[in-house]
Formats: C-alpha cells, structure tokens, sequence
C-alpha cells in the first residue's frame, strides 16, 4: 500500500514537472489526473487556467474536443454542473462549435426546466452567424426558399385558376354556335398546351402558361392579386440570383484554396507567393504559429512597404519579440495601434514587449499615448495570439474571392444570372399572352357561369346585374307564385352542392392551408401567408436534412421556425373558416 501511495506522488511530480502550468497541454493533463483521483475542485481549477487566447489556431480543434468529451464525460456521469463549465469553454474557442448549446439545453432538460432558454437560443444564433459554413448554410437555404415559395405559391394559384376556368375557355373556343365541336380548334389547342414541353423540356412554364390564356375570364381582384405575386417571384428570383453569384464562387477553386489558408493550410513558396498581400498574410500567421518564424517574416516582407494591415504589423511585432528584437518589436505594434487603438491583441502584446524593454522612462511616454496600456500592465502574462474572424470569409466571398468589392462586377454577374432564369423568359411569354391571346381569340372570355346554378352561359346574355340563366332568372327573378315549389326544390338542391364543394375544399385546406381564401375574394392574404407558411416549413426540412448531415444536430432556432410554420398553419385554416357577411 505504502509503495503504491509513494509511486502516486512520484508521478504526481513527475506529470507537473512535464507539463507547466502556463501551458495549456499541461493543464488538460492536470484535468483528466485529477479527474482519475475524482479531484472534482482541482478538475475546475487546472481548467479556469487554461486561457483560449494563447492557443493556437492548430491547436483548438484538438483542445475543444477534449473539452466536449469531457464534458460528455461528466453529462453521463449526471455531473452537469461540470459538464456546463467544460460545454461554455468550449464556446470560447471557436464560432464552429455553436451546437454545443443544444447540449447545454439538453442540461437544463435534465435539471427539470421545461421551457427554452430563449437567451441561449440567440446567442448559438449570433454564433452561427459567425461560423462561415453554417452561416453559409442558412442564407443559401434562405435565399433559395424564398424563391422557390413563390414559384410553389403560382402553381397553386394557376391549378386554382385552371379548374373553374378551363371549361369557360373551352366553351368559348372548342365549340362552334350551338353544341358543336370544331376540329381545327380541338387540333389548335392541344399543340398550344403542348408547345411549352417541345422547347421548353420542363413544366415550369405552365402555371405562367395557364393564367395568361385564362387572364380573360380573372376578376379584377384576381387580375391585381397576380401581379402582385408576379412582383413576388421577380424579387424572389433577384434574391436567387444573387445567391447563385455567392454559390458560384464558394464552388470556385480559388475560394477552396482561400479557406484553406484561413484554416493553417501551409502552400509552398512559389504558391503563395502568387497570393495577393492580405492573402500573405495569413499565410504568414500559419507558419508563425508553426514557429516557422522567418518563413513567417519573409512572407510578410513580400506584402511590400506600403501594404499596411493591422495584422501584419502585430505579427512583425511578435515575429520580433521572439527574435528579441525588442525596438522593432516596439516600432511595430505602434504601427499596429495607429491602424486600430482598440485592438486588445495590440494593446496586450505591445504592454508585455515594454515590459520586456524594462525601461520605465519609454513605457511612460508610450502610457500618455495610450493610456490603455496601464490597465494590461498588471495583467499580461504573454503574447496573444492572432484570432482571425470568420467573417473574413464572407467579406472575400462578397468580394469575388479578391481583397476589394467591385460593385459593377458583382452587380453585372447578378444581372447576368437573373437574366439566364428560365423565369424571366415564363414572364415574358405570361405578358405576351396577356396581350395576344385576346386578338388571336376574340371570343375568349365571352362565357360566365350562372351565379346560382353554375350552368355555363354567354356573357352577352346576361342581364346588367345579375350572372344568371334563362331558367334561374325566371324561377329566382320573376315573382310568380307559380314558382315557388321548384324554387325551394332549386334552392335545395343547389345548398347541397355548396356543401359539397365546401367539404371538398376544406379537405384540401390539409394540404394547402388557407385555400378557402381564394374562393372569398382574399386571394393576395392566401399568396401572402400560404407562400410565407410553404417558406417556413421548406427552410426547416432543408436545414433539418442538410444540418443533421453535416453537424449531427439543428439549430435551436431552425426548430422554432418549424414550430412557427406549425402554428401558422392552423391559423390560416381557422382564419379561413371564417364566415362572410352573409354566414357562408
């Protein structure tokens, strides 16, 4: 017993002698020791050491997944105390670990709460917006969901359109006076529907196709409500265009080797010496941070004189620091500093190199400057680390994988892409129908249906107010006592239709919600919280299927976006159950 008591010390001694305190691998080793010897207060000890700031960029992948195994570690334990201390470590490391908050709530389920911690929820949220690729991800989803709701939202309107109004066109074109049908015109007619799939090879022509042929027969609220999703689909397809720019490059090789610079890839040099200035630097950064240090100085010396950049002044600095080279160390984070006063990187580093200097005097006069500099004077312990932001990916993305935007170039490729839309050239036919359809046909829109018994009637029959037949206006019109039992027979009869297609229409509204709007003259409400619900319920299935794929897990938020797309279906079919000024 006394053996083993004596050989737990001696590698005791042995574990802290290897592994310094200053060094973060040194307090992770402490960590999973005095795990072992279940040390529970010196486990949180060795842990609140460890400062993420002084880990490398190469280094905090390994770091973080350390961090979550042991926190998954003490989850299984039921320790969740611990394994929330270690979970909101790791999300000091690095926006790419933002799903570490669906653990943190599976934490707080396990504690007894029942409700969503709604400030977790937004801050995972700002963090993904930082991660390059999920933020990716999300806006790619977003963009193509608007446009592709409102392409799902015209073809229900145009099979909405198409079912009443079919049989008027073909009352009006197939048949000649009386009953009759015209041959030539049954010919005519089917190579029209048909023409589309010929050149076209698809069917999205069809829903522009199919309302710009029964434009006649629209009400003028229908006429206004399609022009307004008309304007719907041309945003939505400029939103799509501009996001098939920012596809294009994310695909482009240049953007591929963009990313992996900003991730510590190491080029040889006669790769990134073909690498614009601020691209050289982060090369630079990646072989400092290998301690590759003149590799890292003549890469930063190929930015030129005149390049200034606020990071490759502070890699200068610390460059020279190591090189204890303390007056261009010094020369160099002022440099730093005149670009940005309020970097803590800077000011943090430029305090330790003074310091260093040991020369009062100097560190007085630099104090007057920046007065900053006496609050780190305390407090720094050692030279910070470059922590690039992943919103540099998006900038070079934005700016066409080069270091400045162009405006006419990036709005000249968005034109381009809006104007290769197959969309573009549906409206352009929609139009043309609109305006040719009725010359070719002048008879077309000439039928209506009888507003009582919905028989199909010529326009130019019917009376100045009322939309009836010959045999519903002398038995509803004309006051004749004669009428009145087939009346109350009509009436029966045409009440049990109405069911019938109410019934019909609320069995529908299961699929698409609110459809009872387009039958009470509410027809732009239908297209605007129909197209917002199939917007909804699309962005979750995509992200559920694509996030799971790639993270394992889904956004807090994307789940209550499933959620909203839920509640906003039962309120658009009770809304639209509603009953008119009449009680129908």
């Amino acid at each position: 017993m006394k053996k083993k008591i004596v050989f737990a010390i001696l590698f005791f001694c042995f574990f802290f002698s290897i592994f310094p305190e200053t060094n973060p691998w040194g307090e992770l080793k402490k960590i999973y020791f005095y795990d072992s010897v279940k040390n529970y207060d010196l486990v949180l000890k060795s842990l609140s050491a460890i400062d993420i700031s002084m880990v490398k960029r190469s280094d905090q992948k390994e770091i973080a997944n350390s961090f979550i195994n042991l926190g998954d570690h003490y989850f299984s334990l039921k320790k969740y105390d611990l394994a929330e201390i270690f979970y909101k470590r790791v999300l000091e490391i690095s926006p790419d670990y933002w799903y570490i908050y669906n653990k943190l709530e599976d934490i707080y389920r396990k504690n007894g709460s029942l409700l969503f911690n709604f400030k977790n929820t937004f801050r995972q949220f700002s963090m993904i917006l930082k991660d390059f690729e999920a933020s990716y991800l999300l806006f790619n989803g977003f963009f193509n969901m608007m446009f592709f709701a409102s392409l799902l939202i015209l073809f229900i309107t145009a099979l909405l359109q198409f079912i009443p109004y079919f049989n008027l066109a073909g009352n009006d074109l197939l048949i000649e006076q009386g009953t009759h049908f015209s041959i030539m015109k049954v010919v005519f007619m089917v190579l029209m529907m048909l023409w589309p799939i010929i050149i076209f090879s698809g069917w999205a022509i069809y829903p522009f196709f199919i309302i710009g042929f029964l434009w006649k027969y629209l009400s003028e609220k229908e006429k206004r409500s399609v022009v307004f999703l008309m304007i719907m689909i041309v945003v939505g397809s400029a939103l799509y265009s501009f996001n098939l720019v920012i596809k294009n490059q994310y695909q482009k090789d240049s953007f591929k080797i963009i990313r992996q610079v900003f991730e510590g890839h190491l080029f040889k040099k006669k790769d990134y010496e073909k690498f614009d200035p601020e691209m050289k630097v982060l090369q630079a950064i990646s072989y400092y941070e290998q301690d590759q240090l003149k590799v890292a100085e003549d890469i930063l010396r190929l930015t030129g004189e005149s390049y200034r950049n606020k990071f490759k002044s502070i890699l200068f600095g610390n460059i020279y620091y190591k090189f204890e080279n303390i007056s261009e160390s010094i020369k160099y984070f002022q440099m730093a500093l005149s670009l940005d006063d309020s970097s803590d990187i800077a000011l943090n580093n430029f305090t330790m190199v003074l310091l260093k200097n040991n020369n009062p005097e100097v560190f007085k006069s630099w104090a007057k400057r920046y007065p900053e500099i006496n609050e780190y004077k305390n407090n720094v312990l050692h030279l910070k680390e470059i922590q690039l932001s992943q919103m540099f990916l998006w900038r070079r993305l934005i700016n066409l994988n080069g270091p400045h935007f162009n405006l006419w170039n990036f709005s000249g490729n968005v034109l381009k892409n809006f104007l290769t839309l197959p969309v573009i050239y549906c409206l352009f036919i929609f139009m043309i129908y609109i305006f040719l359809i009725p010359r070719l046909f002048p008879h077309l829109g000439k039928s209506t249906y009888c507003s009582k018994c919905s028989k199909i009637i010529k326009e130019a029959s019917v009376h100045r107010s009322y939309k009836l037949c010959n045999d519903c206006y002398q038995l509803f019109m004309i006051k004749d006592v004669i009428f009145l039992e087939a009346k109350i027979l009509k009436e029966k009869e045409l009440a049990k239709r109405s069911r019938k297609k109410i019934l019909f229409i609320l069995l529908l509204s299961f699929i698409v919600p609110g459809l009872k709007l387009m039958y009470t003259d509410q027809q732009r409400r239908f297209m605007i919280f129909s197209g917002l619900f199939y917007f909804l319920i699309g962005y979750f299935l995509v992200n559920y299927f694509v996030m799971k794929k790639i993270f394992l897990t889904l956004p807090i938020f994307i789940n209550f976006i499933g959620g909203l797309a839920i509640l906003l279906y039962f309120i658009l079919n009770i809304y639209a159950l509603r009953g008119n000024e009449n009680g129908i």
